[in-house]
């Protein structure tokens, strides 16, 4: 539909003007912004692109009605549809910023964006301190980021680097150092790039969790396992899924579908939709590109270059998951292989084949499935039941693949001698390169009575202690 607009509403200018004794408040419709591309899925959704101006007239939790109005040279065109809420922003608020992170909370999570191949020197975030509640401006510059807390004065009303040059909002501070360095240690480039979207629980607005066979297309088989198989495929012709199809039909796999449909937090993979008419049953999730954590630590082997902050940044994502799984669920195969990464690497907690809920105080895995032997805790082997301190013990194993570049942890034991091993104490050595603070942390997790061993909020601490990203004044 084309049309044109004149202030006061009307397609002309004939209109009287309100009488200047009568107050009116002219409410703009249009006031939120995409800050990310959106493709359509449905024919009742409408493509986005970064920067659209749109009006909500409907929305729900999870999605949202839009008009989005294009100017054209005869007018404006407008469309109307849906969108994913998150992926837009009041137009005038500090997270439609492209420079503003707001899922940044730490400086080694903005050192992470920031060192990203795709940023160039300068390449900057702003970002706020879940320490500390203080806004940060973050730089790459050169092998580095660099952190400067941006001071606040005049009751918050003043932002400064340096006292003797406030700025009145955070973007006037931005646009100053973008065109001056004035002491900082680059001038401001580009914003950060932005690579992860949000995922959405649902493939599109109408859409429940059962879907249509037929609406899924496998393209490249990912993987398969004891379970199944793992496809990159597509849904209804325009989205990227991964398809997780089972061999079978058994009780683990209602139980995954179940507990996945029941879970939502950045660090855990994304249920989308399931298949459970006819068989094979599949789940469908969001698309980890870049494969586990395993695979980008072997990928740096040889060359060694991850460094040991970022190493910890991977560690401390992948508690935040297990603290909000804490007293809700037992992971039961907690392993680098079952960490999967975005393109901002970013950690999702993956795989629940052999996940419980808590209270269910099953501890029993049936005898057939093949187990992660040597991740697992000791009470386990004597049929004590499986509780989030034995996930604890399982993380202890997974930090030894962290350090070692991806090696399968206990080298050059069997099972059965690992078993025999940790029944009487023995516990595995310090890895080479692993730090003392680090391998204490290790030894924590694998105390024998479970009770004695850390929860996912101590460990989360530890961990930070470990990671020194200096800020600079």
């Amino acid at each position: 539909m084309w049309s044109s607009v004149w202030p006061c509403g009307c397609c002309c200018q004939c209109c009287p003007q309100k009488e200047d004794s009568v107050k009116t408040t002219i409410r703009p419709k249009f006031k939120h912004m995409s800050i990310y591309d959106y493709t359509s899925r449905t024919n009742s959704d409408i493509d986005l692109k970064k920067g659209d101006i749109l009006e909500i007239i409907e929305e729900n939790e999870h999605w949202v009605y839009v008009k989005k109005r294009t100017e054209k040279s005869r007018g404006f065109i407008e469309e109307e549809g849906y969108v994913p809420r998150d992926f837009l922003k009041p137009s005038n608020s500090l997270e439609a910023k492209p420079w503003y992170f707001e899922n940044v909370k730490k400086r080694i999570e903005a050192k992470r964006c920031l060192m990203r191949p795709e940023n160039d020197e300068g390449a900057f975030l702003v970002w706020k301190s879940e320490e500390n509640n203080q806004y940060y401006l973050s730089v790459k510059n050169s092998l580095h980021a660099r952190h400067y807390r941006i001071k606040q004065g005049e009751s918050n009303r003043r932002f400064f680097l340096v006292h003797h040059k406030p700025f009145k909002t955070l973007p006037e501070l931005v646009k100053f150092y973008s065109e001056a360095q004035n002491g900082l240690c680059v001038k401001l480039s580009n914003p950060c790039v932005k690579l992860d979207l949000p995922a959405p629980p649902t493939l599109s607005y109408q859409l429940h969790r059962e879907i249509d066979r037929s609406s899924l297309t496998k393209i490249k088989k990912l993987g398969s396992g004891e379970f199944g198989e793992v496809w990159h495929g597509k849904w209804n012709g325009t989205t990227d899924v991964a398809i997780k199809e089972f061999k079978d039909v058994s009780p683990n796999i209602s139980t995954e579908i179940e507990i996945m449909m029941n879970l939502r937090h950045e660090r855990l993979l994304q249920l989308y939709a399931v298949c459970t008419t006819g068989e094979p049953f599949c789940i469908v999730t969001e698309l980890m590109k870049n494969g586990s954590l395993k695979k980008f630590l072997i990928d740096h082997k040889e060359e060694q270059d991850v460094e040991f902050s970022l190493m910890m940044d991977f560690a401390i994502q992948i508690t935040e998951g297990m603290i909000y799984l804490e007293n809700k669920i037992v992971h039961r195969d907690l392993r680098a292989e079952n960490i999967l990464l975005t393109d901002m690497q970013s950690c999702k907690i993956a795989d629940f084949g052999l996940a419980e809920f808590t209270l269910t105080g099953n501890p029993k895995i049936a005898s057939d499935v093949r187990l992660p032997v040597k991740w697992m805790a000791p009470e386990i082997f004597d049929h004590k039941a499986y509780t989030s301190k034995s996930d604890v013990w399982s993380f202890g194993i997974l930090l030894t693949e962290i350090v070692t570049y991806g090696d399968d942890p206990y080298p050059g034991q069997d099972k059965m001698t690992y078993l025999r091993g940790i029944k009487k104490g023995h516990r595995m050595a310090r890895p080479a390169g692993c730090p003392e603070a680090l391998y204490e942390i290790m030894q924590l997790c694998w105390r024998a009575n479970s009770a004695d061993r850390p929860t996912f909020t101590e460990l989360r601490e530890k961990l930070l202690a470990l990671v020194h990203e200096p800020e600079l004044e």
